[in-house]
């Protein structure tokens, strides 16, 4: 029932208009993601107190260079806002971040895992999913075998 819910939820492109509070600037900013739709768009998932979640966000951190067309997001779960922004302190986040909305988590599960990333193409549908950690290599890999075109390899 959760895959279908999620893939309901991600090919429906929902997800761009969800409303989602900024966690990682001081202003209580309430954003949709619009602004990502044409992009290929990389959304982590991430909980306080996750060592998963930071080694996972060292990849992303590291494939900047590599990717430089991937937009890549944090969208936290399974914590308060306040525990969200000190992990991404911790973290030296420099990825925009969003408290998840009740309906992205209601898609993905309550329960789900981190870290977790969806990946959406370019037409804003939902090319993949990782569940655990993933790293560099084969989310580099990953993204060639789905046809996402963001790297430069």
């Amino acid at each position: 029932m959760g895959l279908c819910a999620l893939s309901f939820y991600a090919n429906a492109q929902s997800i761009y208009q969800e409303q989602m509070q900024r966690i990682d600037i001081s202003s209580h900013t309430t954003q949709t993601l619009t602004y990502y739709k044409g992009s290929a768009l990389l959304t982590s998932f991430f909980m306080p107190n996750c060592r998963w979640c930071l080694r996972q966000h060292n990849v992303l951190k590291s494939i900047k260079k590599t990717c430089p067309k991937l937009q890549t997001i944090m969208l936290g779960v399974q914590g308060t806002k306040q525990k969200l922004k000190k992990e991404l302190k911790r973290e030296k986040n420099t990825f925009p971040a969003y408290l998840a909305s009740r309906n992205i988590i209601n898609a993905i599960g309550a329960k789900s895992p981190v870290p977790m990333m969806l990946i959406f193409n370019q037409a804003g549908q939902l090319a993949f999913k990782t569940v655990g950690y993933t790293p560099k290599d084969k989310l580099i890999k990953l993204l060639n075998t789905y046809q996402i075109p963001v790297c430069n390899i």
